[in-house]
C-alpha cells in the first residue's frame, strides 16, 4: 500500500482585491519527492508556497499536511515541520555559526558544533569557518547556508522559493545536487519553485506549470 502523502492541495484558489491569481491547483507530494512548481512572472509561484506554509489563506481550496489542515495545525508547529527558504538567502549580521542556529533559537531549539558541522557537509560547505562572517560567503554559499539552517529543524516538507534564480550556473548545479541528495537521508517531501521549466524537468520528479491568470484573461 503506498505511503500516505505528506502534503495535499486541492482546488487551491486566490484572488487579491477581486484578481485572479490561482485557480483549482491541485497537487500530491510523497516523502522522498520533489515536485516542481513552475510558470511566468505574476502567475502565483511564490504565493502558493506562502499559503502551504499557512501564511496566506486561499480565497478556497484546502491545503493539508500530514493528512491533517494547516489552519488546524499549531502556526510554530506547522512552520517547524513545513520550512520555507526564501528567494533571497538572508543572512543575520554575524558569524556563520549565529545564522545556522537563529531558526533553532526561534523554536527553542539547541545543538552541538558537530551537528552544525554534520550540516554542513550534508550541502558540501565543510571546512567552513563557523566564526566567520556570513555576509562574506558566496551567494551560492549563503544559499546552501540557508538550507542547511532550514534542515536543523529535521523539516517533513522543505518549500524552496526560486532557489538558484541570483546564482551563476556552477552554483546552480552546486545546490540542485545538494538538494537531490538531501531526500533520502531527511525522509522529506521538496516543493520547490522556479521559474526555469528546463531547470525543473531536470530536478525534479514531477512539475506542475502555472499561468499567468491576468495574461490568460
Amino acid at each position: 500500500m503506498p505511503d500516505a502523502p505528506i502534503l495535499e492541495l486541492e482546488k487551491v484558489s486566490m484572488a487579491f482585491e477581486g484578481k485572479q491569481v490561482l485557480r483549482n491547483v491541485s497537487l500530491i507530494l510523497h516523502h522522498n519527492e520533489t515536485y516542481g512548481i513552475t510558470g511566468p512572472s505574476g502567475c502565483g509561484k511564490s504565493t502558493l508556497l506562502r499559503i502551504v506554509n499557512d501564511l496566506l489563506s486561499p480565497t478556497s481550496g484546502s491545503v493539508r499536511f500530514q493528512e491533517k489542515d494547516v489552519r488546524e495545525w499549531n502556526p510554530q508547529e506547522l512552520r517547524r515541520r513545513v520550512v520555507m527558504v526564501p528567494q533571497e538567502a538572508k543572512m543575520f549580521p554575524g558569524t556563520v555559526r549565529a545564522n545556522l542556529v537563529w531558526g533553532l533559537k526561534v523554536h527553542g531549539m539547541t545543538t552541538e558544533d558537530e551537528q552544525l558541522k554534520a550540516i554542513l557537509r550534508e550541502v558540501q560547505l565543510w571546512p567552513i569557518d563557523l566564526d566567520g562572517n556570513a555576509e562574506n560567503l558566496s551567494g551560492g554559499q549563503k544559499q546552501r547556508v540557508a538550507i542547511a539552517r532550514a534542515l536543523l529543524l529535521k523539516p517533513n516538507v522543505l518549500l524552496l522559493d526560486e532557489p538558484t534564480s541570483a546564482l551563476d550556473t556552477d552554483s546552480a548545479l552546486a545546490v540542485e545536487k545538494t538538494i537531490n541528495s538531501l531526500l533520502s537521508d531527511h525522509q522529506m517531501g521538496v516543493l520547490i519553485v522556479t521559474h526555469n521549466k528546463e531547470q525543473a524537468e531536470r530536478f525534479t520528479s514531477r512539475v506542475l506549470e502555472l499561468e499567468n491568470l491576468s495574461e490568460a484573461s
